[in-house]
């Protein structure tokens, strides 16, 4: 009979360590679960990097152009106001733009009477008309460049 005792304690000591490992080992997993769920939202972000954008440049106003458009069938105009954005310290041109005006706004009305109400009237024709404006006017240029163009007001009619 002692014998069938010892058999009984062994076998529930045996169970008792398959219960308890059962348990380590669900607790474990439990934790590594949670580790995964919350550790992925927790995450360092990574930081942002503020770019610094350009100061803007000085601008010179080339005035108000009047000019009759290319379109046939119709006689058609635009009105529009054009200014040039350049480099702030660079005295020379500076000088230059001002020397160089009349140049600059006969290529202006040039470019434009060049163009159709159909050409203007879509964002990326007046994107294509300062892009070309631009490289004209740096073409011209000794002592610089034209950084970009504003058409500060543009109504065609």
């Amino acid at each position: 009979m002692a014998d069938q005792g010892d058999r009984g304690s062994k076998g529930l000591l045996n169970i008792l360590l398959i219960l308890s490992a059962v348990t380590v080992l669900g607790m474990i997993a439990l934790a590594a679960g949670m580790f995964m769920l919350y550790g992925a939202k927790t995450e360092q972000k990574e930081a942002k990097i503020i770019e610094q954008k350009p100061e803007p440049g000085k601008t010179y106003d080339l005035g108000t152009f009047i000019v009759n458009l290319a379109d046939e069938e119709a006689s058609r105009y635009v009105r529009c106001q054009v200014q040039l954005e350049y480099s702030k310290v660079n005295v020379e041109l500076d000088k230059e733009i001002k020397d160089r005006e009349p140049q600059f706004k006969d290529l202006v009305n040039t470019l434009l009477n060049d163009r159709k109400a159909a050409e203007l009237s879509t964002s990326e024709g007046k994107e294509r008309f300062r892009r070309e404006l631009q490289l004209k006017i740096n073409e011209a240029l000794k002592f610089g460049a034209v950084t970009n163009i504003f058409l500060t007001t543009f109504a065609i009619q």
